[in-house]
């Protein structure tokens, strides 16, 4: 459990976002939705403890400045946007997932190598794992850094468009893994622009917009107030009814003919 009490989180010197009040459960799926520049990976990186803050976020009754590096990737794991290309290969990378957890010979027992192969199992990298980090495409790349942020065991996952760069088909593959670690019992918290993707997947939503939470609650209510997401996103996410869809939303300018005629054009 993540809470936030009037905080107020600063980047590049100046105050970014200002929230009176969150909270991020575990056992689900939050989206964090706005527009491009609205503070979605300024809000993530500030849960991980990477950039300043003032007010109050508690990490399972702990301040999180308080808390001790080694401690924090215990109870919380961080995927960034961008990525970088260390000299090493893939079983390598997703391995340093867990590093919090090793003792003072930082050695891998059974249980971390277990770990590292169930992850690269679960993102489907497994048979890369022998290759340079270097030789691997974009999406390939994303899926063994979400292979490591798996690894890291951590009830608390802060996943900032993992989706980037990803195929359809991997896409679909992890939304079913951010569904599958919250009936695991772990908090996934995702920034996404995908809002039909998003919606498909999350139990509730936190819409930024103006530098604070303009909305927040479960994705259903948020869908059925148009004006909410038309304010912060500037179009609406619609229902779509159908047998067999991938994700059952579109988006809509919140004109309800606009709905109605893409769920027509799926029916058909």
């Amino acid at each position: 459990m993540i809470e936030l009490v009037d905080v107020i989180i600063s980047y590049r010197g100046h105050d970014a976002l200002a929230i009176p009040e969150a909270s991020f459960g575990n056992g689900k799926v939050t989206a964090v939705v706005g527009r491009n520049g609205s503070g979605k990976s300024t809000l993530l990186r500030a849960l991980a403890g990477i950039i300043p803050y003032r007010g109050s976020i508690r990490v399972d009754g702990d301040e999180l400045s308080g808390i001790p590096h080694r401690e924090r990737a215990r109870r919380t794991a961080y995927l960034p946007q961008t990525l970088s290309t260390p000299a090493m290969d893939v079983a390598t990378l997703v391995g340093h997932g867990r590093f919090s957890r090793l003792g003072p010979l930082r050695a891998m027992g059974a249980d971390d190598r277990s770990a590292v192969q169930r992850a690269m199992e679960l993102t489907d990298v497994w048979e890369l794992r022998d290759r340079p980090v270097s030789e691997l495409s974009g999406g390939e790349r994303q899926r063994a850094y979400l292979a490591m942020v798996v690894a890291q065991d951590a009830p608390m996952l802060l996943l900032d468009e993992p989706g980037a760069h990803l195929d359809v088909a991997h896409r679909r593959d992890v939304v079913r893994i951010m569904r599958r670690l919250a009936d695991e019992g772990k908090g996934v918290v995702v920034a996404s622009h995908d809002l039909p993707e998003t919606f498909a997947v999350c139990n509730e939503a936190c819409v930024i917009n103006r530098g604070t939470i303009g909305a927040w609650g479960d994705t259903g209510s948020i869908v059925e107030n148009d004006g909410l997401l038309l304010d912060a996103m500037g179009v609406c996410v619609r229902r779509i009814e159908g047998d067999g869809l991938l994700f059952p939303y579109a988006l809509s300018d919140g004109d309800d003919t606009v709905g109605a005629a893409a769920a027509d054009a799926v029916r058909e």
